[in-house]
């Protein structure tokens, strides 16, 4: 564990008792960020103004969001110190970085996706995290999308970034998650790392179906994840035991995992309201309710049994969860407003006791498995 780790780790409460008791098998939790919560005189704002706009999704708009009126919703360009309200409230639930989908600043040359020209609308919240003194406790990092083309100098601001305390590392080395259309762009990541003096990133694969041993697509990448399980049945269990077990079977393909943790899934948002990215990207189909206090700890008890019972296969301690503010698609921990019109943080405070559970000390048994 480098020193921003054990930073970051005990300042968490119950640290020290951690440390006393024995390691446990999960240090660090990162969760998903795809922020576009942009005004809707933008490109992306106007697409999730609309989407979310109707009364019946207000238990999945954020807290931040104006409401003016039943159906419609707007958001403002919010100030750091309304962004450090919000990362506050990740650093509550037991959040230990944020893994942004990242962005060039200004339009990359050669662009030719659905999104050209607009996606640097959606950089405004990693910025404003790079400006706060939140981030020494609340980490971050990339994640390379297949929407993006990248530029080289966007690669190179973001190996300078890599450089600072506040990214999140791996036994020292920047961590960087992929979609696995780029891995020609983690190829150019690494060489541009190299000549910027900057350690070799530990790149993980995001990937539903793992590859075969030997496969090509897995020859850039240190370890495999996931962004998000798709996949579910008509019950929340269902969608648990999914989750679950495609952890397992990435962890069946030669490489290291890093395990996931599903905080739910169901776009159908935007398959009544589709948005100029997403048209016909979802099944129209009944998705799994969404998912509990109760649903999240039975999945947090499994995962963390799972992760004590392959302890080679999870060897970093981190975890990525599916999200902290991908409200569409049903991820969500950040607070969505509350009927009060006030935030509701019912979820914050129920992630809290996920992470715990993901962290709580080993005692005996942890130092049987990890040989400590």
């Amino acid at each position: 564990m480098n020193k921003e780790e054990t930073t970051n780790q005990n300042s968490l409460p119950g640290a020290a008792v951690a440390a006393a008791a024995g390691p446990s098998p999960v240090r660090r939790i990162g969760a998903v960020n795809w922020d576009c919560s942009v005004p809707s005189t933008t490109f992306f704002g106007q697409a999730t103004t609309n989407t979310l706009g109707p009364a019946k999704w207000r238990d999945r708009t954020p807290y931040y969001a104006d409401v003016l009126g039943e159906n419609r919703i707007e958001h403002h360009y919010r100030s750091l110190e309304e962004y450090e309200t919000e990362m506050q409230y990740a650093i509550d639930a037991g959040i230990d970085y944020f893994a942004y989908c990242w962005y060039d600043l200004t339009p990359p040359p050669g662009d030719k996706t659905a999104c050209a020209g607009k996606l640097q609308e959606i950089t405004r919240a990693r910025r404003l995290h790079v400006q706060s003194q939140l981030r020494d406790r609340l980490s971050l990092c990339a994640i390379l999308v297949t929407i993006h083309p990248y530029s080289d100098d966007c690669l190179r601001l973001l190996a300078e970034e890599m450089k600072n305390p506040w990214y999140e590392k791996v036994g020292g080395r920047p961590l960087i998650y992929m979609f696995e259309s780029t891995y020609a762009v983690a190829l150019r990541l690494r060489d541009i790392c190299r000549e910027a003096g900057v350690a070799d990133p530990y790149v993980v694969a995001m990937i539903t179906s793992p590859p075969e041993k030997g496969e090509k697509r897995s020859a850039n990448a240190d370890a495999l994840s996931a962004y998000a399980c798709t996949e579910d049945g008509p019950l929340a269990e269902d969608h648990v035991n999914k989750a679950i077990g495609q952890n397992a079977l990435r962890a069946t393909a030669g490489l290291p995992v890093i395990p996931h943790f599903s905080t739910g899934w169901d776009p159908t948002p935007r398959i009544e309201r589709p948005t100029p990215w997403t048209k016909n990207g979802y099944p129209v189909r009944p998705y799994a309710p969404k998912l509990s206090r109760a649903d999240w700890l039975d999945e947090a008890a499994k995962l963390r049994r799972w992760i004590e019972q392959h302890p080679a296969e999870c060897p970093t301690g981190h975890v990525m969860a599916f999200a902290w503010n991908e409200f569409e698609e049903g991820g969500w921990i950040c607070p969505n407003i509350g009927v009060d019109g006030r935030p509701d943080t019912t979820r914050v405070a129920s992630f809290r006791a996920v992470a715990e559970a993901l962290k709580k000390a080993g005692g005996e048994k942890g130092k049987e498995i990890h040989g400590q």
